[in-house]
C-alpha cells in the first residue's frame, strides 16, 4: 500500500466527515493519539540512525525506490542540513514514521525540488529562488512502514468502543500527522515557505482535511506521478479541520516540550499557527 492509501484511509474515515462528526468532539479518535504515538525531534546521532534505518526499510526494501545499502541506512547529502522528526509507538521503542525538513542557508544550497525538478516548475512567483533562503524548506523522505500503511482503519459512526478501535484509527492518522509535524517544524524554525514533490491525488486528499498545497508545476513520472507543490505554513490553521487543529496542539507539545526549547518554540507556534501546546 502506498502513502497515498495510508493518508486516504484517514481522510475518509467517518469521524472526520462533517455529516458523521459526533456532537461531542471528545469522542473523536484523534483525541487518543498521544496514548498510542509520540512525536519527537531527532537531535542525536542515535536517533537519526533509527530514522535512516526506517527510511531504508520503507524506501529501499518495501517500495524499492532506492537501492539497498549494505549498512541498512538510507541517507543522502541533504540530511546534513535537514531537521528530522519521528513518530514512535508510545508503548514500545519502535518508529511508526518519519519526515525531514530540508533547509537552505544560501543560493548555493539548492532544495531537492530545485536541483532535480526545477525544470518542471512553471509558476514564476511560487518558486524557491523568489524567497529569502532562510525562510524556505522542503518536506522530504516521509516514510511510514508497511505495518502502519497497510493496516486498514476501523470504520465506526458511533462512540469509540474499544482501545483496539482507537489505536487502529490513530494508526491510520500517522501519515497525516507527519505532514502536520512538518508544518510545525517549518513554523518553529521560521521557514514558512514549504515545498514538496507529491502525487496530485495525495495533494487532493490532504486538501480535504485542510492542508492546501498549491501545485506549481507539471506532473512528472518519478516513482509514480509527482508534481511540485507549495504552501505557506502560516495559512494552515485557517484551513485545517477542527480535529486536526487539536491534533496539531498535541504534536506541538510533544515536539517542543523540552527544557531548552519549550518557551521559544511553543511561543512561535502559538503566535503563527495557534497550535499552542497549552491549547
Amino acid at each position: 500500500m502506498t502513502l497515498l492509501c495510508a493518508v486516504t484511509n484517514t481522510a475518509f474515515i467517518p469521524w472526520l466527515e462533517p455529516a458523521y462528526r459526533p456532537v461531542d468532539r471528545a469522542e473523536t479518535a484523534l483525541q487518543y493519539f498521544p496514548h498510542f504515538f509520540q512525536a519527537s525531534l531527532a537531535r542525536s546521532a542515535a536517533q537519526q540512525r533509527d530514522i535512516f534505518r526506517l527510511r531504508h526499510k520503507v524506501y529501499c526494501e518495501e517500495m524499492a525506490f532506492e537501492a539497498c545499502r549494505d549498512n541498512k541506512l538510507e541517507q543522502d547529502s541533504f540530511d546534513n542540513r535537514a531537521l528530522h522528526a519521528a513518530i514512535r509507538h508510545s508503548n514500545k521503542d519502535k518508529l511508526a514514521g518519519t519526515v525531514r525538513l530540508i533547509t537552505s542557508a544560501s543560493k548555493d544550497e539548492l532544495l531537492p525540488i530545485e536541483q532535480h525538478f526545477g525544470h518542471c516548475i512553471t509558476n514564476p512567483v511560487l518558486t524557491p529562488h523568489n524567497f529569502d533562503r532562510r525562510h524556505i524548506c522542503e518536506i522530504s523522505r516521509l516514510a511510514v512502514p508497511a505495518e502502519i500503511r497497510c493496516k486498514q482503519s476501523v470504520m465506526s459512526t458511533g462512540p469509540i468502543a474499544s482501545v483496539n478501535t482507537r489505536e487502529s484509527q490513530c494508526r491510520s492518522a500517522v501519515a497525516v500527522s507527519l505532514y502536520l509535524v512538518a508544518m510545525l517544524m517549518s513554523l518553529q524554525s521560521k521557514r514558512h515557505h514549504v515545498f514538496v514533490m507529491i502525487e496530485p491525488a495525495l495533494a487532493r486528499v490532504l486538501k480535504r482535511i485542510g492542508i492546501h498545497f498549491q501545485q506549481i508545476g507539471d506532473v512528472i513520472h518519478f516513482n509514480g506521478k509527482r508534481a511540485p507543490y507549495y504552501i505557506d505554513a502560516r495559512t494552515t490553521y485557517d484551513t485545517l479541520q477542527h480535529d486536526y487543529v487539536e491534533l496539531g496542539k498535541v504534536l506541538a507539545q510533544q515536539l517542543f516540550n523540552e527544557a531548552a526549547e519549550a518557551d521559544t518554540a511553543q511561543d512561535a507556534v502559538t503566535g503563527q499557527l495557534c497550535f499552542s501546546a497549552a491549547g
